[in-house]
């Protein structure tokens, strides 16, 4: 049985990663095949023929969608029904699993649970991925880590004084305080950084010199999405001025304790200037490998860890342990769910 919650929304790709190739992603232990459909629409399949269980992504797309196992040539249209055997007169009952699909503002979401609880409105607003007023730089970096452990670490940004102090990180963040909110399965953070020193990520992108006021605002939308809102502004300038910036993470369990971490990062100020989009880019490909880094050392002392040692927490750890605590009803739920649907969805 796995230990991902399913019934949520989960980043699969990012739209021009997907075109007529057949792309394969493990999501939530389940091997998922991505690819377009004349008229661009995208679908995604589980990646298993039902013959004899072969990768479909090992087969071939045809010109009219129709996409063929290389086993034994089972031929499946785009609603994932059977529509024949090369080479063979009988057509066997036969279907593959397809899953809700949202594709929006370049991003391609996925439900890998039950289909009739996909429910769109969950996802949060993402238009700033593609709104001519913001510039955005995205992609996806591979976490040999749990999914929780990426998420821990996001929602308690206390780490980015000790792991991070180069760019992103002071002194500022972890002496101040977080507030906590709940709202339904929803839970989010905000901490107010007030006449700081500006770390120096800020004073490259934004040209401030301290002291700054700097916020956090951060959405953890359950089970896989978090959304970061970041203001930095000369300490006393009067919101909503100031330089304003977004991050977006999907947080998707790929197979066992590996994790997809996909990002995304805007901003809505010198929105031409590309050498700082280079910049900003560079900067949060580095920020993510050091939490990779961290978060894969962690993962082999959980991985190993033999128990009986309670686990210390601090004030700070507040919304991470009530993403924690979320994570956990809601795996819960599912798991008494006997529905043989749960998982996936015949065509």
């Amino acid at each position: 049985m796995t230990q991902h919650v399913r019934n949520g929304w989960y980043l699969g790709a990012w739209s021009d990663e997907i075109d007529r190739t057949l792309t394969r992603r493990w999501i939530t232990d389940i091997p998922v095949l991505f690819y377009r459909l004349p008229g661009e629409t995208v679908t995604a399949v589980e990646d298993r023929c039902p013959h004899r269980k072969y990768p479909l992504s090992l087969g071939h797309l045809d010109d009219e969608g129709v996409l063929q196992c290389d086993y034994h040539g089972y031929r499946f249209d785009g609603r994932g029904m059977c529509v024949g055997v090369a080479e063979q007169a009988d057509r066997p009952r036969a279907t593959l699993r397809r899953f809700p699909l949202v594709e929006r503002d370049g991003a391609i979401w996925i439900w890998p649970g039950s289909p009739e609880l996909a429910d769109e409105s969950l996802l949060p607003d993402t238009s700033w991925l593609t709104d001519p007023g913001w510039t955005q730089v995205h992609g996806v970096v591979p976490l040999k880590a749990r999914h929780l452990l990426l998420l821990e670490n996001l929602l308690d940004l206390t780490h980015e004084t000790f792991l991070h102090p180069t760019s992103i990180g002071n002194a500022a963040v972890a002496a101040t305080p977080i507030d906590v909110t709940v709202d339904g399965d929803r839970v989010s953070f905000s901490r107010r950084m007030i006449g700081i020193q500006a770390p120096p990520f800020y004073e490259k992108s934004c040209g401030l010199t301290s002291p700054v006021d700097r916020w956090q605002d951060g959405d953890f939308y359950p089970p896989g999405i978090f959304v970061l809102n970041i203001r930095v502004a000369a300490t006393g300038t009067e919101e909503p001025d100031g330089f304003h910036m977004k991050v977006l993470y999907g947080l998707t369990p790929a197979h066992g304790n590996e994790t997809h971490d996909f990002y995304a990062l805007g901003r809505d100020y010198l929105t031409d200037d590309e050498e700082l989009t280079k910049f900003q880019h560079e900067q949060q490909l580095a920020v993510m490998q050091e939490d990779v880094d961290a978060l894969e050392a962690q993962e082999v002392m959980y991985a190993t860890d033999p128990g009986g040692v309670a686990e210390s927490s601090i004030r700070s750890d507040l919304a991470a342990l009530r993403g924690r605590r979320v994570l956990a009803k809601m795996l819960a739920r599912e798991q008494r769910d006997d529905s043989p649907r749960r998982g996936g969805v015949s065509a």
